[in-house]
C-alpha cells in the first residue's frame, strides 16, 4: 500500500477556517500557548478564554492554510506542560463571522 501524499510541498495549502474547542485542565498558560503557536504559524483568528480561568474550556477560531491549522491543532492538543487537554472538537467556521468583543485576536509574529 502506498501511503505517500505526493511531492513535498504539495497539498495542505488551501485556505480554511476552523472552530476548535479545547477542554481539560487548561488555564491562562494554555491561552498564552495558543496565542504563541498561532503567531509562530502566522495564522489569523482569535481565542475566547472565558472558561480558561475555571480550567474548563478554551474556544479558538482560526483561519489559514489547512496544513498549518492541522499543525496548530496538534500542538494545542499537546499543550504546555502545566496543562492537560482531555478532549477537543473541530468544526468548520465562517471566517467572515464577527469577532466577539471579549475575544483576544492573534497577534502577528514578531519580525525576525
Amino acid at each position: 500500500m502506498d501511503y505517500r501524499t505526493g511531492p513535498l510541498g504539495v497539498g495542505g495549502g488551501g485556505e480554511e477556517a476552523a472552530r476548535l474547542v479545547f477542554r481539560g485542565r487548561l488555564g491562562p498558560a494554555f491561552v498564552r500557548f495558543v496565542l504563541e503557536r498561532a503567531a509562530r504559524l502566522d495564522l489569523r483568528g482569535h481565542v475566547l478564554p472565558d472558561d480558561a480561568a475555571a480550567g474548563a474550556a478554551v474556544r479558538v477560531v482560526v483561519s489559514g492554510p489547512s496544513a498549518l491549522i492541522d499543525a496548530f491543532e496538534i500542538a494545542c492538543c499537546l499543550g504546555p506542560i502545566d496543562t492537560l487537554v482531555e478532549d477537543w472538537d473541530r468544526e468548520p467556521a465562517d471566517p467572515a463571522a464577527g469577532v466577539p468583543e471579549r475575544a483576544i485576536p492573534f497577534a502577528a509574529p514578531p519580525p525576525g
